[in-house]
């Protein structure tokens, strides 16, 4: 048996299962409710009870203050419902609302996802998850770990498992250690999470993603919110690799478009390794002839997007990439009517 659970001020809705916490719920729903531990020792998740009746409440240590109890403060993390429930919680609205943590995490798994990709997870501890928005990145580092900023992989809705995705790429120090010398237990420093590249959960607008080769990764993590959030417009994900098996999680997109009412994955594949490929119909884009491999693959995915739609000017978009090679990319999108303020941009100085 499932309840209907009301967030005010929000006004935003969820259903919680039986043997589900109320934060479990709200996250699995893709809400950003504020927590940290969950395990009731901070007494971040803590809400209050407008209406509804409360059921089953877990052990927890956090101790509540003579006016938390009698406001009908709780803890979300450790209460379920026995009815239904309008509650006052605390949510993230942008990036800003969400502060920065460094926290000392686990390595969990390193699972191959092809032979140049390699999926880290990291575990954190259970007294101290890592809240974050879809789409943000974090700073890893650790004990003969190169630092390096790398963008979440994963949904929101489980802070303690974080996933990214890591190229192995000649000459780099970071993929080196990870592919070669990193071993499941040992500790890894996570400090954030950063950035300003997530959803507009009000908009409404169909959505178009762009990912170039490992830029999936935080593209991977707005769509599975999005998901989560039961979008009910166009979602389609475009995906700019040199060759087929670089599509290292293909199936996994196409079991999105099996499973959802209205998603489309389109692999783009090639032109980025061709120095003398110029981009049909548009050979007054700027610099065109001295473009990187990476700004050619996504000038070529977006010659696809604007095949497909002629006219962006009822669409979002999502890109990923560093600033020099966005510059042909987003000439050509807004050239094809998207209005800037609804290009959504991960202008990454790190590498993904």
């Amino acid at each position: 048996m499932s309840h209907r659970v009301e967030l005010l001020p929000s006004g935003n809705v969820f259903q919680a299962e039986a043997g589900e916490t109320l934060l479990e719920a709200a996250l699995r729903s893709g809400l950003n409710l504020k927590y940290n531990c969950n395990s009731g020792s901070c007494g971040d998740c803590q809400a209050r009870l407008v209406s509804g009746e409360l059921g089953r409440m877990g052990h927890h240590d956090y101790v509540y203050s003579r006016e938390e109890k009698a406001n009908n403060h709780f803890l979300m993390c450790r209460a379920h419902a026995a009815s239904d429930l309008v509650l006052e919680a605390v949510e993230a609205r942008s990036a800003e609302d969400i502060p920065h943590h460094r926290i000392t995490t686990t390595v969990a798994r390193l699972n191959p996802l092809s032979d140049t990709v390699m999926e880290l997870q990291l575990r954190t501890p259970r007294t101290q998850t890592l809240w974050f928005l879809a789409g943000q990145y974090v700073t890893l580092s650790g004990e003969g770990l190169p630092t390096r900023n790398k963008s979440i992989a994963s949904c929101p809705c489980n802070g303690m498992l974080l996933q990214f995705h890591v190229q192995q790429v000649e000459g780099d120090p970071f993929a080196e250690y990870v592919f070669n010398r990193m071993k499941p237990r040992d500790k890894v420093e996570v400090e954030g999470p950063f950035g300003r590249f997530t959803l507009d959960e009000d908009s409404g607008r169909p959505c178009l993603f762009l990912a170039c080769e490992t830029g999936f990764a935080p593209v991977k993590s707005l769509i599975e919110h999005a998901i989560s959030l039961e979008f009910d417009q166009p979602l389609r994900l475009y995906w700019a690799v040199p060759r087929p098996e670089d599509l290292y999680l293909a199936n996994y997109c196409r079991s999105w478009q099996d499973g959802l009412d209205d998603f489309r994955f389109i692999p783009v594949v090639g032109q980025g390794d061709n120095p003398d490929w110029t981009p049909p119909q548009v050979p007054d884009l700027a610099d065109v002839p001295g473009l990187s491999p990476r700004a050619r693959r996504l000038l070529h995915a977006g010659l696809r997007i604007t095949t497909d739609y002629p006219d962006l000017s009822g669409f979002d978009v999502y890109v990923n990439g560093p600033d020099a090679d966005l510059v042909a990319l987003i000439e050509l999108l807004v050239r094809h009517g998207l209005p800037p303020e609804r290009l959504f941009v991960d202008r990454i100085a790190h590498i993904d």
